[in-house]
């Protein structure tokens, strides 16, 4: 039988906290201190930041669109290939000399470069104005001065990479639009050659009557889906009227299974008088004045008038009793023809319902026969008119096939010429610097104090893992005793028997005196061992840089 464990109340946890307490506050101080100490350690990090926008064109914009954010977006991730890249880095780690350390350390040129990007942040900014685009730079470094002069310099390649893949851009798609223009206009004069000379070709024999004997289709076309429907319609309701008859079958089947069942049944019930109140009633009647002739008996004797005044009595009962039995005859005879005619009266109703369904099933498939008859009719019609629609000559089929790629080919070379202006418009802005352009709004700053790392809370959080690893450790120790019976609670949950008495432990003077002692060792233990372990966590976290990375 197992045996529910016990709930402990709010007052049994707290005092289980207290008694781990130390377990839980050693960790606590041990954690808060090691990562308090490598945190205040770190370096300061600074960020400064730059707010770039895109200055309007000066031209009308009917000629040139504004940037949106989404386009401005786009561009970015080109001009980030430029500005981000180790050719454009490498020199500002060198001209500012950058990460000294690391370089000092021997770190490879390729993971100083790879560091830096990391720090740099390309974001767009929201201004408010949907008609202006902006986005801001920001750049991490421990150095203030270096910072501001890293991003005011990034600041500079950003307005000077813009201009200069603009121009790029416009000429190179102006040249692939130029191409691709003549490329169309060849393959369009072509495609109108061929189109005239099948005019030309066949004047007189284009047909005029396709539309009306395609509408004329149609039409058959509908009115045959129109009987489709219709004769659907009568199988489905032919099929339910069979299923009916099929019902009313089965029930008839029923019907004389059960009517055969139930005149047994009745026959059965009417010849046990024994469940009829009547003879139940005669049978207590009969014990009643058994057990008075009993007692009379054990008065009297049984020339006694009273005695044989009883005897009597239960004479004529027996009677009765009999007069019943041979009365059962007749009640099974009748209760038999009852049930009989019910059942005949029921299969003929059914019968008559089947004959009904049988009536209208074959005015259905009267219907039925008519709809065939009509469906051959009108697929010689669509048989005639598809003829006919077939016998209209090729030269139709080829023309239009020839014009839709005449209109196709003219509607790409429109395309391509609106594109190819538009294209000339901008290269003419660029050039002029007329269109445009990313400025700097808001230039880079000196910052003056540090953005990481957080030094307070990640000491709070140094606290949370101790407090954390405390709790795992009190619990190492309390869980295998909630399993085991501690005290009368204990005694009474798991026993189900009720505790008269219970006998605190007996110790001596000398056994507390050793167990206070020895509380106070472990204690002492416990902390000698918390201090003597924050150089050991320091060195760690000193060796694997974990916080320097989170901070950076």
């Amino acid at each position: 039988m197992s045996i529910e464990f016990r709930q402990r109340s709010a007052g049994e946890l707290i005092g289980i906290i207290k008694r781990q307490k130390w377990l839980i506050i050693l960790p606590m101080i041990t954690m808060t201190a090691a990562i308090g100490y490598v945190v205040y350690k770190l370096p300061s990090i600074y960020e400064s930041t730059s707010l770039l926008t895109v200055k309007p064109p000066t031209i009308s914009s009917n000629l040139v669109q504004s940037l949106t954010n989404e386009d401005l977006s786009q561009r970015l991730q080109t001009i980030n290939q430029e500005v981000l890249s180790r050719s454009s880095l490498e020199p500002l780690v060198q001209k500012y000399d950058l990460y000294k350390a690391e370089r000092a350390n021997g770190m490879p040129m390729e993971l100083v470069v790879d560091k830096m990007y990391k720090k740099i942040k390309v974001d767009l900014e929201e201004t408010g104005n949907e008609k202006v685009a902006a986005f801001r730079i920001r750049y991490r470094d421990r150095d203030p001065q270096a910072t501001r002069n890293v991003t005011a310099e990034l600041a500079s390649k950003y307005v000077n990479a813009q201009v200069q893949t603009q121009t790029e851009i416009a000429e190179s798609t102006k040249d692939l639009f130029e191409r691709q223009l003549n490329e169309k206009k060849q393959a369009l004069d072509e495609l109108e050659k061929q189109r005239l000379d099948i005019m030309t070709a066949n004047v007189a024999t284009l047909p005029e009557s396709e539309q009306g004997l395609v509408a004329q289709l149609s039409g058959l076309r509908d009115r045959e889906s129109n009987i489709m429907k219709e004769k659907e319609s009568l199988m489905n309701e032919r099929g339910r009227l069979s299923d009916a008859i099929g019902a009313n079958n089965r029930q008839m089947r029923l019907i004389e299974d059960f009517g055969e069942k139930e005149t047994q049944d009745t026959a059965r019930a009417a010849s046990q008088i024994e469940d009829t109140p009547a003879y139940a009633q005669l049978v207590q009647k009969r014990a009643d004045l058994n057990g008075q002739l009993d007692n009379l008996r054990k008065v009297y004797k049984d020339k006694h008038p009273s005695v044989i005044a009883k005897e009597s009595e239960i004479a004529r009962i027996n009677e009765e009793i009999e007069g019943l039995k041979k009365n059962s005859d007749r009640r099974v005879q009748t209760a038999t023809q009852a049930s009989g005619r019910k059942a005949e009266l029921q299969k003929k109703s059914l019968e008559l319902e089947n004959q009904r369904i049988q009536a209208q099933i074959g005015q259905i498939e009267q219907q039925m026969t008519a709809k065939d008859a009509d469906l051959r009719q009108n697929a010689s019609q669509v048989a005639a008119l598809e003829q006919r629609i077939n016998s209209i000559p090729n030269v139709k089929v080829a023309l239009e096939g020839i014009t839709a790629q005449y209109q196709s080919a003219k509607q790409t070379y429109d395309e391509i010429l609106k594109k190819k202006n538009e294209a000339e418009t901008v290269v003419g802005v660029e050039t002029n610097a007329q269109g445009e352009t990313i400025r700097v709004q808001d230039p880079a700053n000196v910052p003056q104090s540090p953005v990481a790392p957080k030094r307070f809370m990640l000491t709070l959080v140094g606290s949370g893992i101790g407090l954390f690893l405390g709790l795992i450790l009190a619990a190492f120790f309390e869980i295998p005793r909630l399993f085991k019976i501690q005290n009368i609670a204990d005694a009474k949950h798991y026993t189900g028997l009720p505790v008269l008495a219970s006998v605190p432990p007996l110790l001596t003077h000398a056994e507390r005196t050793w167990l206070n002692r020895t509380k106070w060792l472990k204690l002492a233990g416990g902390a000698v061992a918390a201090i003597a372990i924050i150089p050991l966590i320091v060195l760690l976290l000193q060796i694997t840089r974990l916080l320097e990375r989170l901070v950076s």
